[in-house]
C-alpha cells in the first residue's frame, strides 16, 4: 500500500486511479476519451472475446468524470497495454505514470513475466514516460498505425518491461 501511495503522490491533490470494475459510466467515459485521443479504437471489447480486458481509470476527484485510462489484456506470458490516454488538459500531471504503474502492479500480481505495449515512433512524450518506467524498445514495427496522422509512415516501437 505504501508503494501505491508513493506512485500516486505526484498526482494532483485529489486525483486518483482505480480499477473500472463494474462502473459502466466510467467505462463509457473511457471509451469516449479513447475516440477523441486515438484515430482508432484502443480499448479492447469488453463483451465477448476470450477474456475481458482490465481497465483502470483516472479521475481528478472521487466520483468525478474519467480523465484518463489504461486498458490491458493477457497476451500469453505478457500483459499487453492496449490503450493509455489522458485528456489533454490533464497531461503532464503524473496521471499517465500512475496508470502505467497500475498496469505493472497488476501484471506482477497476476504472474505475468512482462508488460508490452506499442507506441508511435514519433510520440516523444510517451517514449520518455515509458523509458523512465523501465520499458525498453524491443522492436520497430513498420506500418503499425495506418492513419496518416502518425509520423514515420505509422511505425511503432514494441516496448517491453520485465516485471519478475
Amino acid at each position: 500500500m505504501a508503494r501505491l501511495r508513493r506512485s500516486l503522490s505526484s498526482l494532483p491533490p485529489r486525483a486518483h486511479v482505480e480499477p473500472v470494475g463494474a462502473d459502466l459510466v466510467a467505462l463509457a467515459q473511457a471509451h469516449a476519451l479513447d475516440v477523441t485521443v486515438f484515430p482508432h479504437q484502443s480499448l479492447p471489447p469488453v463483451l465477448g472475446g476470450d477474456a475481458p480486458p482490465s481497465v483502470w481509470v483516472a479521475r481528478a476527484e472521487r466520483d468525478g468524470p474519467v480523465i484518463g485510462f489504461v486498458a490491458t489484456r493477457a497476451n500469453q506470458s505478457a500483459l499487453e497495454i492496449s490503450g493509455l490516454a489522458v485528456e489533454p488538459l490533464h497531461r503532464r500531471a503524473g496521471l499517465g505514470r500512475a496508470l502505467v504503474r497500475a498496469a505493472v502492479r497488476a501484471a506482477r500480481k497476476r504472474g505475468f513475466s512482462t508488460v508490452e505495449l506499442h507506441v508511435s515512433t514519433g510520440n516523444t512524450a510517451a517514449l520518455a514516460l515509458y523509458a523512465s518506467e523501465r520499458f525498453r524498445q524491443a522492436q520497430r514495427v513498420e506500418g503499425f498505425y495506418s492513419d496518416e496522422r502518425f509520423p514515420d509512415d505509422g511505425d511503432a516501437w514494441l516496448m517491453v518491461r520485465d516485471v519478475r
